[in-house]
């Protein structure tokens, strides 16, 4: 395994070690092709001609053919949960667009059709997606999240938010939040309060009140930083 691979292992043992943390399901898939491996991407979509995949992705990363968890917590913690699913790299490249027949207009047409889910909600019916979109002469590719709530819009279709994140920093994110409910809002530019998103803010402060006990070896400053700049 490289070493982004060995973190998310051992990611899985830390969440599966605490008696306060209830496993609902966990998946740890086989080693399979690199991004690296599936080059060129005009072999998967000749639309991906002149898209280039940022070098972080490429050097390294995630190969396992699946790799997902989804827990709960226990008492004395207070009640939230996470959540995520990350596909293998050939998984992300056959993907076939989303469908845009109820978009209004063509240019969200074109952008919800250059999108590929690289994280979703796999077991529970929160819906969130979290997407790369493929984009050409783009760098780096752009990181979108789609929840079933009213933000963002025009010139998107609602639902839509801009990460300020990479492909690569996502992946490593969820190292440290161990994908909470809502943990991607903390790298857009929506509130929590007065907000669409006013419910998920539990999670996210539940999250940040509890896990820097109960994962030491993980720093939470950035993300307490960015939960106070957004109440």
């Amino acid at each position: 395994m490289n070493q982004i691979e060995t973190l998310h292992i051992s990611s899985l043992d830390e969440l599966e070690r605490q008696d306060s943390i209830e496993i609902l399901d966990v998946r740890r898939g086989e080693i399979s092709e690199s991004f690296e491996d599936l080059l060129p991407l005009d072999e998967f979509n000749s639309s991906w001609e002149e898209v280039t995949l940022d070098g972080d992705i490429v050097a390294e990363s995630l190969r396992f053919d699946e790799l997902a968890v989804y827990w709960q917590t226990r008492p004395p913690l207070p009640q939230f949960f996470g959540e995520y699913r990350l596909p293998q790299p050939y998984e992300i490249l056959v993907q076939e667009p989303q469908e845009t027949d109820d978009l209004p207009g063509r240019s969200q047409k074109d952008f919800v059709g250059q999108l590929r889910y690289i994280d979703h909600a796999y077991r529970s019916t929160s819906g969130a997606v979290t997407y790369l979109r493929m984009a050409p002469h783009t760098s780096p590719l752009e990181i979108w999240h789609h929840d079933l709530v009213m933000t963002g819009g025009g010139p998107y279709p609602y639902g839509f938010v801009r990460l300020d994140l990479t492909y690569r920093q996502y992946i490593e994110m969820l190292l440290t939040t161990k994908g909470v409910r809502g943990w991607q809002y903390l790298f857009s530019d929506v509130p929590f309060r007065n907000s669409p998103v006013e419910h998920l803010g539990d999670n996210v402060r539940f999250m940040l009140e509890k896990f820097p006990g109960i994962f030491p070896d993980h720093d939470y400053t950035d993300l307490q930083r960015r939960w106070e700049a957004r109440q």
